[in-house]
């Protein structure tokens, strides 16, 4: 069995794609699951069934939470909720309903 959070490597690449990088930033807005297996086979076998939950934050915002985000994603069952990479709650904790 697959352990349910990324890699430390796939992690941080996912951190950088997703605060520099316009392009990857839409295949993820469009495609989480494939984007994430552009990283690698196991975090795209952990988004199988992940879908956006609202706007992706900015690259600033991904930024400024790298940190906090790292932890998360690390330590945490991946996407469970997805609401860390939504636009105003880069956090680990919701601070609303997302949007859909």
């Amino acid at each position: 069995m697959l352990p349910s959070t990324l890699t430390s490597e796939d992690a941080i690449r996912l951190l950088d794609l997703l605060s520099s990088d316009d392009t990857y930033r839409a295949l993820f807005e469009k495609d989480p699951a494939q984007a994430l297996g552009s990283i690698s086979a196991h975090a795209g076998a952990l988004a199988v069934e992940c879908a956006a939950a609202g706007p992706l934050a900015s690259k600033a915002s991904f930024t400024a939470a790298r940190a906090q985000l790292l932890e998360h994603l690390s330590q945490n069952a991946v996407f469970h909720p997805p609401h860390c990479f939504v636009a105003d709650q880069t956090g680990t904790a919701p601070d609303r309903t997302p949007k859909p």
